[in-house]
């Protein structure tokens, strides 16, 4: 064999062996920068060493639940405070404002709850016996007499609260006896009058109790 063919022969399998080993090399990836979304980014800027903006979220997420508090935060207008100039300042002062706002509206709630379970519960005590209809319709006459001489006191601290009178019904009360020019006048006059007509409106009381006992619908619910 000629000396030229077997370097042919020689050098072959060395190129094919060389272009196996490029072909077997692993192809590097080129890594894509992964994308922040806005409200990470703004969390991640305002609680990097300010403890006061990682309490203040704390306490709302507390508030809120960790499920919805991404979706709320942005929802309320977190977002606005990107381009503030003291984003910190400006997230801080959102966090506070919204955990306050929840917490002031919870404890809102929580009496409105609590009265209306109380008023419901002594409602339900007071059945429309005829005993509890002549009890309800001489506390209407006095509470109607204290109305006409003004006892103001007797009326807010003991009327109010046993015929479960709302300010709203108290004003129509006093509006109704305000016009009552002529029975204002016999009183001026006279003041035994008033037991004359608390005796005359008891008798109409026992005869219509619906239509004269203070808040009867509330009552006797």
């Amino acid at each position: 064999m000629k000396i030229s063919n077997i370097l042919i022969c020689a050098i072959v399998p060395i190129l094919v062996a060389s272009c196996v080993h490029r072909s077997a090399a692993p192809v590097k990836k080129i890594e894509q920068p992964i994308e922040t979304d806005e409200l990470t980014l703004i969390k991640q800027q305002t609680e990097l060493n300010n403890p006061y903006v990682v309490n203040a979220k704390t306490q709302l997420q507390q508030l809120i639940g960790t499920k919805n508090f991404d979706n709320y935060i942005k929802k309320t207008g977190i977002l606005s405070c990107q381009n503030d100039e003291n984003q910190s300042s400006c997230v801080l002062n959102f966090y506070l404002t919204e955990y306050y706002k929840l917490k002031y509206n919870q404890q809102i709630k929580k009496v409105l709850e609590e009265n209306l379970t109380e008023h419901k519960i002594e409602l339900s005590k007071i059945k429309a016996t005829p005993a509890n209809i002549k009890n309800y319709c001489d506390l209407s006459a006095d509470f109607l007499a204290a109305v006409y001489t003004n006892d103001n006191q007797k009326v807010s601290n003991y009327f109010q609260p046993l015929f479960k009178m709302s300010e709203e019904d108290m004003s129509s009360l006093h509006a109704k006896i305000i016009k009552d020019n002529y029975s204002h006048f016999l009183i001026d006059e006279n003041p035994s009058i008033l037991q004359e007509m608390k005796s005359e409106f008891l008798e109409k009381c026992l005869d219509d109790p619906k239509d004269n006992i203070i808040n009867y619908i509330n009552i006797f619910r």
